[in-house]
């Protein structure tokens, strides 16, 4: 298993960064310019993500390139089910939720990831600040290879919610 755990302070409150985290449009400029994602067959991204929601999704690289598709499957998570981390924040008293993307890549090379476990955890750090805390898990031959390039990503993603959470403070 390889594990790629990153955490951002952001400058907006706990509650913005929890809807941002349920937003298929903030997910989307995660990602963006480098990767961008549109729902599969003519669906459409449900208005937020909540437990039970489940979409596949096309990957693009700058929008023209096809770079695989993921399921998204989410599931948010009591202290319990989100593991030590989590509960062990909420223990001190903060509050922090996790919500887990259960899905899986479908297509791509990032489909010969045999695991994938994808949680991001919004602890309060005050009443305009959060951290976020995003975790992704995965296993199989193919991991320590993904995971040179999901390194990176994953920093990049970090210094892209900075910035985004600037304009979640008004929401």
């Amino acid at each position: 298993m390889v594990r790629i755990a990153v955490a951002a302070a952001l400058d907006c409150s706990a509650d913005a960064a929890w809807r941002a985290a349920h937003s298929p449009a903030a997910a989307g400029q995660l990602y963006r310019p480098l990767l961008q994602m549109r729902p599969r067959g003519g669906a459409q991204f449900p208005a937020v993500f909540e437990t039970g929601s489940r979409v596949d999704v096309a990957l693009r690289f700058f929008g023209v390139l096809p770079a695989g598709t993921q399921r998204i499957v989410i599931v948010d998570l009591d202290a319990q089910e989100a593991g030590s981390r989590a509960a062990g924040s909420r223990a001190a008293g903060s509050q922090a939720r996790t919500m887990r993307d259960a899905g899986r890549p479908l297509s791509g090379p990032l489909a010969l990831i045999s695991f994938w476990n994808h949680e991001i955890t919004i602890i309060p750090a005050g009443p305009r600040s959060a951290v976020w805390r995003d975790e992704l898990t995965i296993g199989g031959w193919f991991a320590p290879l993904a995971a040179v390039v999901l390194w990176p990503m994953w920093r990049w993603r970090v210094q892209k919610l900075r910035k985004l959470a600037r304009g979640w403070r008004a929401q």
